[in-house]
Order: C-alpha cells, then sequence, then structure tokens
C-alpha cells in the first residue's frame, strides 16, 4: 500500500537512498501479514459468526501499516523525506544543521527539529550508548580531570561498542552519517520544509475506525 503523491514528496526529486526498515517495521509485516491470513482463512469459511474476527483482523491490519509499515526516511536528491504515520515532512539538504538517531530520527533544521518514526532505536540501547560516551569521557579526563591516557585499546573502543549496540546501532550511525554527508553535498539546493497529510493513510485510519465501529453494532 504505497502513499499518494503529496506537497512533501512532489519537489523532493529522486530517490537517493531508502533506508533499511527497522525491527518495527520488520514486525508490522509479520503482524499484519498474519492477520490477513487470519481474516481470509475467517471469510473461506462462509460463517456469519466470523464476521466479527473479519473485521477486528482488517482494522489490526490496517492500523499495523499505518503505526508500523508506512513510517520511513527516505533520502531524495533535493532533500530527506520524512514520512510517518499519516504526515509526510521534506526537508531540503540545505536546511539539514544536525542529524541523530536517538528513539527516532531527529533532523535539526532552522526551524525546529523534525522527527522520523521510521529510524529507531531502542531505549535500551540509547542508554546503553550514553553510558559508554560518559565511561570515555571520564577515562579521558582521568583522575579528578587531571588528564589521563586510558587503555592502550582505547582507540579501538567506540567501534567495538558501536557494532554491540541493540537495535542495530551501527547502522544507525550510518544513517545519521549518511544524512549530514548528503546535506554538505547539497547544500546549495534551496527549498522550503514541507509538511503535509497523506490522504492513504487517513483513508486507512478511517476505515479501521469503521471496522471497529461495525464490530459493536
Amino acid at each position: 500500500m504505497a502513499g499518494m503523491p503529496n506537497r512533501a514528496v512532489d519537489g523532493a526529486g529522486a530517490v537517493v537512498e531508502k533506508f533499511a526498515p527497522s525491527g518495527g517495521r520488520i514486525l508490522g509485516y509479520v503482524s499484519v501479514g498474519l492477520l490477513l491470513a487470519l481474516a481470509i482463512g475467517a471469510a473461506a469459511n462462509g460463517s456469519v459468526a466470523n464476521q466479527e474476527l473479519i473485521l477486528g483482523c482488517v482494522a489490526g491490519a490496517l492500523l499495523g501499516w499505518v503505526a508500523l509499515i508506512r513510517p520511513v526516511a527516505v533520502a531524495h536528491s533535493r532533500g530527506l523525506v520524512l514520512r510517518n504515520m499519516a504526515r509526510d515532512t521534506f526537508v531540503p539538504w540545505s536546511k539539514v544543521e544536525r542529524c541523530a538517531v536517538h528513539q527516532t530520527l531527529q533532523v535539526a533544521t532552522p526551524e525546529g527539529i523534525f522527527h522520523g518514526l521510521g529510524v529507531s532505536r531502542s531505549a535500551r540501547s540509547v542508554m546503553k550508548s550514553n553510558k559508554a560516551a560518559v565511561s570515555m569521557q571520564t577515562r579521558g579526563t582521568g583522575f579528578l580531570g587531571m588528564g589521563g591516557t586510558g587503555s592502550l585499546g582505547a582507540s579501538a573502543t567506540p567501534s567495538r561498542r558501536a557494532n554491540e549496540e541493540a537495535s542495530g546501532g551501527s547502522y544507525t550511525d550510518y544513517i545519521s552519517q549518511r544524512i549530514l554527508d548528503l546535506a554538505q553535498r547539497g547544500k546549495d539546493v534551496e527549498g522550503d520544509t514541507v509538511t503535509a497529510w497523506d490522504p492513504v493513510p487517513l483513508g486507512a485510519l478511517a476505515v479501521s475506525t469503521a471496522c471497529i465501529v461495525m464490530i459493536f453494532l
């Protein structure tokens, strides 16, 4: 179920890179697939008693698509598109100032910080990364801030810790760096930041709501 073009993607240009799905998105594919299979199986039985089950599965599948599958971050030739549950945001490369992946993809611009739900890290991964950074700073300053060299293998520690992060921390580091690199290359590409609603997920939410209402009628 692909989104229809809207103001946020009309002027984004050609797709440069679509970042790989997060664990939540993969879970969404599995959940939606199982719910649709269950709905089809129930419909094949032809029993009126299965109507509520079918409606519940359809509603759940639509909600799963909107919440887990649809959100994604895509690099285009003219900027970054953050496709969230029902709204898309286009950020021109010239407007990207900073970028980092925390529990969401956070892109800082002169207008403020925009969040992309399609790229995420678990709270545990974020906390683990923060603790590692604090530990490295402590070892770098030494006792009472008087300086220190740390261990001989300290230079290899950051990459090793990144590879050990939960939720693919090393890949999320790549995403933020890749976005910053593309922003640097496209700093002369002017444009306006655009946020727009997408009618397809809005329609999916309306249908899922109708299915839920019909269950209780």
